[in-house]
């Protein structure tokens, strides 16, 4: 049978006044279509029409793009089971004096052939339940003969998983009237186990390195599954760029399959080095260095230094008081080892050297050293334990310096289904984070703090992206902690470039009075024990301008932080309210725009927010440089 027939579209025959030859596109106008959306329908043409943000440049009309389109829509149609559709170009309607043309397009869609009976035949080691199971073609769909190859590779998958490596999968389409009968005649042939195991292209990592991250077994039977599962856990090591998991040798008299396991590594030295901007660390530069497999035996050194300054007071930029500050420094050195006692929990052992001062005029500065590790409870599923032991010194200038000292166990379980985690355009993320100071664990300090983050985007027409996120912490102290408080690096801060735009950098909360020897206190933020932050974003690319790698985004923020739990009133949220009666408890709201430059390690972000509700000591609005998205 012929499923494509003919070309039925002659776009030629239709003429346009010589003085309106290549006229802006207006509207593309279907008739007759019903049984896929308009918005369907386009995405099959590269005609267009002009997008509304369009000013600048408008697409023309192309009459040879046009008629490819139209054969494109017929082949779409016939491709969905519509195997009599035809697709003409009914009309141009000129308007605007010759400047502007509708397209009219006729489509004449025609019954559906569809699928009646989809039988089985010699299908016995599996059910026919399962084998249709994941069948894209199934009773009642529209036939489309292009699925018919990989419903056949799905139903091998299911026989590959229960060690039938011989199956063969014969189909044939019978056509009745406006009715398919499909039938698969299965050959399962024998299950086949593993006789040898092979490993391949390993010059550094020793063998027993590779053969731990096995799932698949000699003498044992083959089974896809667990051959996607070794090569998951080959690439999860980050020893290698390439991890094959090929079948060799098939003998089905014997029953038996060889299985190569091929590999080829990455250098296991390297040396980073990186330059950055933002808002709370400022200019960034950061340097590592690292064996990412010692000795060959999979085991990780990393050595890391990270230098953040602030070039203007304030981050007001000002070249007349250009003083570079030292804003952030962080010293890393971490061991880890993945696999410790037999199990697929990765070790690792850290010792860190820290000062911050972005939350001004306080200074931190720590030391300390962390013990923990993780594991995978499913592909995207992830499980985090630690202990640190950190010495704090705090420098606070009416107070002077306070020294204390924190234990904590932090534990932290994480969902991750984003597309691209530098730039996600569907999926989500979700997280729960928990962390324990004090009591048994000895110390200082008694506090906890609980953590939760829920992100979610979806993909629309054109390229357009809709993000949510929702956050949530509080913390508290207990025990001899109880009259001092939570230490305040371990307080929430919120408001500015990746929180609540159109805010300065930590900004928000709760503020004290603090001397800084000039004679008058300065109502500093001093953080809070409730963090609560939601963010909406739409973005979209640029117009005409998203070919140089522009996107563009509008956002709306609100968040704030509070003392307690008990401090938090129904009315803070209430978005109408003078400037003059905005408290530090209210609920703060702001509106925006940004500009995004894609990079392949995330966009360049530029965003101008607006405070929508602001009290008498905030701008009217602030500009927030950063690399990657806000969530």
């Amino acid at each position: 049978m012929t499923f494509f027939g003919p070309e039925s579209v002659r776009a030629e025959q239709v003429d346009l006044p010589a003085k309106a030859k290549e006229p802006f596109i207006g509207r593309i106008v279907f008739n007759g279509s019903h049984s896929f959306s308009n918005k369907d329908l386009k995405r099959q043409m590269k005609t267009t029409e002009a997008p509304f943000f369009a000013i600048l440049r408008r697409p023309r009309l192309d009459r040879e793009t046009l008629r490819r389109d139209t054969a494109a829509l017929e082949a779409f149609y016939r491709a969905n089971g519509f195997l009599d559709a035809k697709v003409t170009l009914e009309r141009l309607e000129l308007l605007e004096n010759g400047a502007f043309v509708d397209i009219i397009i006729q489509i004449d869609e025609g019954e559906p052939t569809r699928v009646k009976v989809v039988a089985f035949q010699g299908s016995g080691q599996i059910s026919q339940d399962k084998l249709s199971k994941d069948l894209r073609l199934k009773p009642g769909v529209p036939f489309n003969p292009a699925l018919v190859n990989g419903d056949v590779y799905t139903m091998k998958r299911n026989y590959f998983d229960k060690g039938y490596l011989a199956v063969e999968i014969d189909d044939s389409v019978a056509v009745e009237g406006k009715t398919v009968r499909l039938l698969y005649r299965i050959e399962p042939g024998p299950v086949v186990a593993i006789r040898r195991i092979e490993i391949k292209g390993n010059r550094l990592t020793k063998p027993r390195i590779i053969e731990r991250e096995l799932v698949i077994k000699e003498g044992e039977t083959f089974r896809l599954s667990k051959a996607i599962e070794t090569q998951r856990n080959l690439f999860e090591t980050g020893l290698f760029t390439e991890a094959e998991i090929v079948p060799e040798n098939l003998d089905t008299e014997a029953r038996t399959v060889d299985v190569s396991v091929r590999v080829r590594e990455r250098k296991p030295a390297y040396f980073e080095v990186g330059l950055g901007v933002g808002n709370i660390l400022g200019s960034r530069v950061t340097g590592e260095w690292g064996d990412r497999n010692m000795f060959g035996r999979g085991r990780r050194l990393r050595l890391k230094a990270e230098y953040s300054f602030g070039l203007f007071e304030e981050g007001v930029v000002d070249f007349a008081n250009f003083e570079p500050r030292v804003k952030f420094y962080r010293y890393d050195a971490e061991f880890s080892q993945r696999h410790v006692l037999g199990t697929k929990f990765l070790l690792g052992v850290n010792a860190f050297l820290e000062k911050d001062a972005t939350v001004e005029p306080i200074i931190i500065r720590t030391r300390g050293a962390a013990i923990g590790g993780g594991r995978h409870l499913s592909p995207r599923t992830d499980l985090t334990v630690r202990f640190s032991d950190e010495r704090i010194e705090r420098e606070v200038p009416d107070i002077g310096t306070e020294r204390s000292r924190s234990r904590f166990v932090a534990s932290a379980i994480s969902n991750d289904t984003r597309d691209f985690v530098l730039d996600p355009r569907r999926g989500g993320y979700r997280d729960l984070r928990a962390e324990l100071a004090g009591g048994v664990l000895g110390g200082d300090n008694d506090f906890y703090t609980l953590n939760t983050s829920l992100q979610k985007y979806w993909t629309q027409s054109r390229g357009m992206v809709f993000a949510l996120r929702g956050r949530f912490g509080f913390a508290d102290a207990y025990g001899a902690s109880k009259d001092t408080g939570v230490p305040i690096e371990n307080r929430f801060f919120t408001g500015g470039g990746n929180s609540v735009r159109g805010f300065n950098e930590n900004s928000l909360g709760p503020k004290e009075p603090v001397e800084q020897g000039t004679g008058d206190p300065v109502e500093t933020v001093v953080g809070g024990r409730l963090l609560i932050v939601g963010n909406a974003e739409i973005r979209f690319p640029v117009p005409y301008f998203s070919r140089y790698r522009f996107s563009a985004a509008v956002f709306a923020d609100g968040g704030n932080v509070w003392r307690s739990l008990g401090g938090v009133d129904i009315e803070d949220f209430d978005p109408f309210v003078k400037t003059n009666d905005v408290t530090d408890h209210d609920f703060r709201y702001s509106l925006g725009v940004g500009l995004r430059y894609n990079t392949p390690v995330g966009p360049i972000r530029l965003d101008f927010g607006i405070p929508v509700k602001r009290d008498v000591t905030d701008e009217f609005g602030r500009f927030h440089l950063s690399l990657g998205q806000i969530f």
